[in-house]
């Protein structure tokens, strides 16, 4: 009776062929292809790299500090009202009512299109104003994660971050099934799921897309009979923007207002596991 060879973690994994971007100084942060390990975090293909994936826990009341003197509040425009009153409906940014609204809208930068400045707003929100204690309160509970394409991680890194949104899956690996030419997969304790998206870039480098770690953590965190999953906002082709909800329900409709990655319920079930 044969046996199953047993999994090799990725951190341990030979590679067929020596790499010569192992070896290399690592790159500056606005190397997109820059590289710490034999893994590599990259951004999602064109057709689905703008729309990313998130988590849930229950809001909390509380406001960031108050403004700088001098600093002129603009009220926020009817658009913005309605996404930040969309996210509340959501069970996300609780505390974004009118008032921190305008605040944030303060504190944020002014991208060009119109997710780029979403995404510039919810920075801002999940910043508060350089309030540690309050910073790390709404990210915890959103389960907030920003990625930018210019950050050089590699996939360990990235796993990492991603993780400490989901205590549910602390431990989780990324290994190999079978040895260094098997299927690479997430997985936490028994459970296992496939990442889809992996791709050899060069012998010995492989990379993945932050949309297709965030599809494998939803799968397992269906395993672990946790409601909540990792969805992501639309993305400005540079940032990927990834936090929690609680309910399909709540992200379809947010899809359907055009907020999400997901462009239609297929594809958000696909990458929730719902």
């Amino acid at each position: 009776m044969s046996q199953t060879p047993l999994p090799t973690t990725m951190s341990a994994l030979p590679s067929s062929e020596p790499s010569s971007l192992a070896e290399e100084p690592r790159a500056s942060l606005h190397d997109e292809t820059a590289t710490t390990g034999e893994f590599r975090a990259r951004k999602r293909t064109p057709s689905t790299s703008n729309r990313p994936v998130s988590a849930f826990a229950p809001g909390q009341n509380g406001r960031g500090s108050d403004p700088p003197p001098g600093r002129k509040s603009t009220p926020p425009s009817p658009e913005e009202l309605a996404f930040a009153s969309a996210l509340r409906a959501a069970g996300v940014a609780q505390e974004l009512d009118e008032t921190e609204l305008g605040r944030s809208l303060q504190l944020a930068a002014h991208a060009n299109s119109r997710a780029g400045r979403r995404i510039d707003l919810l920075a801002a929100y999940y910043a508060a104003d350089h309030d540690p204690l309050a910073a790390k309160r709404r990210q915890a509970t959103d389960r907030w994660y920003l990625h930018h394409a210019a950050d050089p991680v590699d996939a360990a890194t990235l796993l990492a971050r991603l993780l400490d949104l989901v205590p549910e899956l602390t431990g989780a690996e990324l290994e190999r099934l079978g040895g260094p030419d098997g299927p690479l997969v997430l997985r936490h304790s028994e459970d296992i799921c496939a990442l889809e998206d992996e791709r050899e870039d060069a012998p010995g480098l492989t990379t993945l897309s932050v949309c297709d770690l965030v599809r494998a953590i939803n799968v397992l965190l269906e395993r672990r009979t946790v409601r909540a999953r990792l969805v992501g906002l639309l993305g400005d082709g540079q940032r990927e923007a990834y936090l929690a909800l609680p309910s399909v329900t709540a992200a379809i409709t947010l899809s359907n207002a055009d907020y999400l990655s997901a462009a239609d319920a297929e594809t958000l079930l696909d990458l929730t596991g719902w």
